[in-house]
């Protein structure tokens, strides 16, 4: 009987490792709830399983829960255990129960220290992380990959360097070199990145793509594409790295192309590389293309995780196929604030304008909280449909989310009030605006003033022009300035601005729009 009882357990407790294996972490907490459940017996190898997935969810009470169990069952003495226990603690940031479980441990040994040191790291208590580290009596190259890491993610790239030039030889190994270089690059400094990248003897497949990825974040396309040309052997992972750069960039094109080539190269593409490429679609409004990875994807049996529905859903809603878009939106068991803002995006795109502001109201409903995206998105649509009463409620809502506006989110509210003819408290939001207003704001607004012919307006927003010295808007709207003039039957203000702005060999400017950047 208790052999049967060990081999149930060692099939529940396989199934929860290859969940988290695959990173379906819901999954294996599920595995166990449900084992539990019917009443078979307690496994102590499922706990740090366990653990291991509420850390990644960051689900605090689920791992409280499964605490109490520890305690009930005695199995807090196992170092393994407790070790899960305080880095599931660190990780969803109670780092004083992280620290009660290490001190109450009876054995540590040093991967329970390195645990604890990723705890004061990942929470921003360097001190107390330096602190324990000098206190350790043996350290593996995990405890200094972890001080190296840790003070790179706070920021601090003096002590990082200081770590790293500290390790002893035997113990940098290629993950320290990486992980130094890693610290550089999410900080921005490439050229430091790029010196000690340049050092390593042996470079892995994962240093490369912390490169380019590097360079790509920092809009440097050419150089991402010649650390990819520098490396003799290339696999998945490199490749994805391109192809998402070119996307993140704008560079629809030379992402297909990679895709393309990544392809005739004998490379399978995976989930990652079906999200950045059906992303590089939407941008370009390459439906055909779209649909064909869609094809791929079902064909493939590619796993159609949150990324990949969500690119999809995007794809669908940015090229128009607002039907398709919605679709795969109906059939996602759980949507993110992603799903819903891709939609409400494609229908604002796409003048849907009702739709956008229904979407709102269910966005709401489902419990999902609305983010600046959202707000931005629906603002537009009430923008270009005129809603301007909607378009109000949707601006005041904000606050109840605890968000902020933003240049953007003003300008869309401004460009409303301007079409409905509401210019002076258009101008008043102007200068009542918590952040300065760009010529996105301005040019709306002097293009509600050409709609409805008000010179008078006209002139107070060049006077706030001026005050803020925006020489180059000045300069390129004076044409617009002119028809305002002229549409107002006021010839020679018009004629006498046309002859100034001949004199400055501009050309016609058309008016701005809110949403440009």
């Amino acid at each position: 009987m208790k052999k049967r009882r060990d081999e149930c357990s060692s099939i529940w407790t396989y199934s929860m490792s290859r969940c988290l294996s695959q990173k379906n972490h819901e999954e294996a907490i599920s595995i166990y709830v449900l084992n539990r459940r019917s009443g078979r017996s307690f496994a102590i190898a499922a706990l740090p399983l366990l653990l291991k997935a509420c850390a990644s969810l960051c689900l605090i009470v689920s791992g409280k829960s499964a605490h109490s169990e520890i305690v009930k069952s005695g199995a807090g003495c196992e170092v393994m255990v407790g070790t899960s226990l305080l880095d599931m603690y660190a990780k969803c940031r109670d780092i004083l129960s992280a620290r009660k479980v290490f001190d109450e441990m009876s054995e540590k040994n040093v991967v329970t220290g390195n645990a604890m040191i990723g705890g004061y790291m990942r929470n921003g208590n360097t001190g107390m992380a330096l602190a324990l580290f000098q206190n350790m009596s043996v350290r593996t190259s995990v405890t200094w990959n972890e001080m190296i890491d840790g003070y790179a993610k706070n920021g601090n790239l003096a002590m990082a360097r200081w770590a790293f030039e500290r390790i002893p030889e035997e113990l940098k190994n290629a993950i320290t070199w990486t992980v130094m270089v890693d610290g550089y690059v999410n900080n921005g400094d490439m050229e430091a990145a790029a010196d000690v990248f340049d050092r390593m003897k042996s470079k892995s497949f994962h240093v490369w793509s912390v490169m380019m990825t590097g360079y790509f974040r920092n809009g440097d396309v050419v150089k991402a594409r010649e650390i990819f040309n520098r490396m003799d052997f290339k696999n998945l992972v490199n490749w994805n790295a391109l192809i998402s750069g070119y996307a993140q960039n704008g560079r629809s094109d030379e992402a297909l192309d990679a895709f393309i080539t990544m392809q005739a190269e004998g490379f399978e593409p995976d989930e990652v590389t079906c999200s950045s490429i059906l992303s590089a679609c939407a941008q370009s409004g390459k439906l055909d293309f779209g649909k064909e990875i869609h094809e791929m994807i079902l064909r493939k049996n590619i796993q159609l995780n949150e990324f990949v529905l969500n690119a999809l859903v995007d794809m669908y809603a940015k090229c128009g196929d607002l039907e398709n878009a919605s679709l795969i939106f109906d059939g996602m068991s759980r949507k993110s604030s992603t799903s819903w803002n891709s939609l409400i995006t494609g229908f604002s795109i796409h003048g849907k304008c009702n739709a956008a502001i229904d979407f709102l109201a269910k966005m709401e409903e489902s419990g999902v909280e609305p983010d600046c995206i959202t707000f931005l998105s629906v603002l537009t649509a009430c923008a270009r449909g005129g809603k301007l009463e909607e378009g109000l409620d949707t601006f005041r809502k904000m606050k109840k989310y605890g968000l902020t506006a933003n240049v953007k989110h003003y300008g869309c509210l401004i460009d409303l009030l301007g079409r409905a003819g509401k210019l002076h408290d258009a101008f008043d939001l102007v200068t009542a605006m918590p952040v300065a207003p760009n010529t996105a704001v301005l040019g709306a607004l002097l293009g509600a003033c050409r709609i409805h012919s008000d010179t008078v307006m006209a002139e107070r927003v060049l006077q706030l022009v001026g005050k803020l010295s925006l020489s180059s808007f000045k300069d390129q709207n004076r044409v617009l300035f002119s028809s305002i003039y002229a549409a107002a039957e006021r010839w020679e203000t018009a004629e006498g601005m046309r002859v100034v702005f001949s004199d400055t060999g501009g050309g016609k400017i058309l008016g701005f729009s809110s949403l440009v950047n």
